[in-house]
């Protein structure tokens, strides 16, 4: 887990916002390789192990596929990704695209729910969660899988500022906010126009165990 990249993340659980705490056991140049994130309102813990902060243990991954370059590049193309400033999240399956993106892109990846096999670390950072653990219009970025929930669509555009990017599937119809910019047999990319973000739904919660 990058370090920068700790400030944007918020508990999941259900009360004010609040950034997490770090709490590092082993770091490499500037990601988190184990430690915990502590949330100060309900005092709940999240552990890092190999870079991955897990906000959950119950969700599932998709399996490792072979990638072509040319998605990748379209992926990144898509999103607009030229800023070593901004923040992508990419869900699910887009995750196994990661490593060739950093190889065209300087934007920093956000990893909700990658494939197996996926390493965090130069530019990637990882966390398994219900729905995306990022704070209200502290993205970029995002694209999202056929597999994705209701509830993974709304945390994903919420995390969006406004003018963002989204890339979904083409049988998922863009969410509401945004604007279709183009469209195949495969997928669509939207933009997030800067009214709707100001009224995006708030990140859904879930109660503590």
């Amino acid at each position: 887990m990058f370090i920068p990249l700790v400030d944007i993340l918020r508990c999941p659980n259900p009360h004010d916002d609040t950034w997490l705490v770090a709490s590092i056991d082993r770091a490499e140049a500037r990601d988190i390789v184990h430690g915990t994130l502590g949330c100060p309102k309900c005092l709940a813990e999240y552990p890092i192990r190999d870079g991955v902060v897990r906000f959950s243990d119950r969700v599932p991954r998709p399996p490792l596929r072979a990638v072509r370059e040319e998605d990748a590049i379209r992926l990144a193309a898509a999103l607009d990704l030229t800023d070593a400033r901004m923040t992508a999240v990419l869900q699910g399956e887009w995750g196994a695209l990661a490593p060739v993106i950093r190889g065209v892109s300087p934007a920093q990846l956000l990893l909700v729910n990658p494939p197996e096999g996926i390493a965090s670390g130069d530019g990637i950072s990882i966390v398994l969660a219900d729905a995306a653990p990022v704070a209200r219009a502290a993205a970029s970025a995002a694209a999202f899988d056929a597999g994705a929930g209701t509830a993974m669509i709304a945390s994903l555009v919420g995390a969006l500022r406004g003018g963002g990017r989204v890339v979904g599937p083409a049988q998922h119809a863009p969410p509401p906010g945004l604007t279709e910019l183009a469209r195949d047999d495969e997928l669509w990319v939207a933009r997030l126009e800067p009214a709707a973000a100001e009224s995006a739904p708030v990140m859904p919660t879930r109660r503590p165990r």
